[in-house]
């Protein structure tokens, strides 16, 4: 019985051996990621042309993205970072070592929308330089793409005065009449006592955004409804609509200083873009997140009341996007009973 047990104990002995080493093969990679899965990502997946994007390379919690030959359509980068160029699905394939990463894509779209900009005019009948600023704006909009530039008359202490006026000026950082701002982030500059920099707003022209709105509007009785929708390029976050409603011809008399008319109460000046009520909060309705991404779109139906003693021809809806920082991202103007789409 004893030799039996001796036995035993030799044969366990031998198959713990046998079991340690394989394991120990099993473990072996040869030069590969330690047995670690390599993963490659990249921090956008759609972007415009030549947009730069970033690779990364995880093997298994360790960055190995240093170690890392990234090739973007089978063409070996420097680095983990590369401007796409040309439209179309680029295909991202890495290795370190010996070992093969996931491949990834990279969606290079065209834009969708086109960047259109908004002045906020803060004026009033009783502020005598305030026409240097509807004059700019109107040579603005004479100007080759001026049909993009969009305003706003907020006013202040006279017969067309914006409730939340004083709000405004508070939170967007007005301080004095005339005021115009460009895209509620920028102070637009005069050139002269009597005309206004009509350059600055043209300029933001370029500049790509990858958001564009949508409007569709009806008068229902005593209130204007509107249907309007933002669409999404890429993926985005912290945005907010804001959607107006403006006044168009409003004959007030208004005091001049300027060149443009005689200097003096001009009796029969036409005010026009005048804001009269607002569908959202005027700072902005939050869009939510989940909709804020790239090629969803965003739909909300929204009322206000008709302003009294207005002229329902005269009416328009403007609605813009505004980020985290109040800075206008897109804008769109279309008149009330008009269906303006994407664009």
């Amino acid at each position: 019985m004893k030799t039996l047990n001796y036995f035993k104990v030799i044969l366990l002995v031998i198959a713990t051996a046998v079991v340690s080493c394989s394991t120990n093969t099993i473990d072996d990679t040869s030069g590969g990621n330690n047995g670690a899965e390599l993963v490659l990502s990249v921090d956008k997946s759609t972007v415009y042309e030549e947009t730069l994007v970033t690779f990364t390379v995880i093997d298994g919690v360790n960055d190995a993205t240093s170690n890392a030959i990234i090739s973007v359509d089978g063409v070996v980068i420097t680095g983990n970072t590369f401007t796409m160029s040309g439209l179309g699905t680029k295909e991202i394939t890495s290795t370190v070592g010996v070992a093969t990463t996931n491949s990834i894509d990279v969606d290079v779209i065209e834009p969708s929308f086109t960047t259109k900009v908004l002045i906020e005019d803060y004026t009033g009948t009783w502020c005598g330089w305030c026409p240097r600023i509807a004059k700019g704006i109107e040579e603005v909009k004479d100007q080759t793409n001026g049909e993009n530039v969009i305003s706003i008359a907020v006013h202040n202490n006279d017969p067309m005065v914006f409730s939340l006026e004083a709000q405004m000026r508070g939170q967007l950082g007005v301080t004095e009449f005339p005021t115009g701002t460009i895209n509620r982030n920028v102070i637009w500059q005069q050139a002269t006592s009597n005309d206004m920099n009509t350059a600055e707003p043209l300029d933001l022209l370029t500049t790509i955004q990858s958001v564009g709105l949508s409007i569709n509007s009806t008068v229902n009785g005593s209130s204007v409804d509107a249907s309007i929708k933002v669409g999404f390029d890429l993926d985005v976050t912290g945005l907010k609509l804001v959607a107006v409603l403006l006044e168009n011809g409003v004959i007030e008399p208004q005091l001049n200083y300027t060149s443009h008319w005689p200097v003096g109460m001009v009796t029969d000046f036409e005010h026009n873009d005048v804001l009269r009520s607002a569908f959202t909060d005027i700072f902005g309705d939050v869009i939510p997140a989940a909709n804020q991404v790239g090629g969803g779109v965003y739909r909300v139906d929204l009322t206000t009341s008709i302003p009294v003693n207005s002229v329902q021809t005269n009416w328009s809806v403007v609605a813009f996007v505004v980020d985290a920082d109040n800075k206008v991202v897109n804008v769109q103007k279309a008149a009330v009973g008009a269906n303006v789409d994407f664009d």
